[in-house]
């Protein structure tokens, strides 16, 4: 009944997943939601470790693509720092966003994961899209869009029983 917003793993954040370990599982394109999985709501400011991490990516073969429902003016700065393409207003959870990214980078559907840290949009958008996804505990909640809060609600509902059996910081 949850399946289609059941992620792959489930990670407390970012830096927290291997990229030989992606390359590995045959990945080679990454989509990022951004707000609260790469930097806060609304903060052009992103951690050391995150841009470390991003840093690796390409020596493990990855590319990776931001998939938000934000504007260019806010996606544009952030994908330039991290080296990586953008797709704005995305329309997530609609699957037509996911599908495009994955085609900006030149990989099909199996070789492509979602990260985000969303179960409404995230997972759910890439499910449809029949791509795989891993959900990242959100990096702050004390600002979100007021839409968010909304989706934030309707997932402690469904959390149990959507996440049960899924891998906590590991595949």
């Amino acid at each position: 009944m949850f399946g289609l917003l059941r992620p792959r793993a489930y990670f407390d954040a970012l830096p927290l997943i291997a990229p030989a370990e992606l390359a590995r599982r045959g990945y080679r394109a990454l989509l990022f939601d951004v707000d609260n999985t790469i930097t806060t709501w609304n903060s052009p400011d992103i951690a050391a470790d995150v841009l470390a991490w991003f840093g690796e990516l390409p020596q493990h073969g990855l590319a990776g693509c931001i998939i938000s429902n934000n504007s260019a003016e806010r996606l544009q700065p952030l994908a330039a720092r991290l080296g990586i393409e953008f797709l704005p207003k995305a329309r997530k959870p609609l699957p037509f966003g996911y599908t495009r990214a994955a085609a900006m980078l030149g990989a099909a559907k199996s070789e492509t994961l979602m990260l985000g840290d969303q179960l409404l949009t995230d997972i759910l958008g890439a499910n449809l899209a029949g791509i795989d996804a891993v959900l990242l505990k959100p990096i702050s909640l004390a600002r979100e869009f007021r839409w968010t809060y909304v989706n934030r609600r309707i997932e402690k509902l469904v959390w149990r029983p959507v996440m049960r059996g899924v891998p906590h910081n590991r595949f």
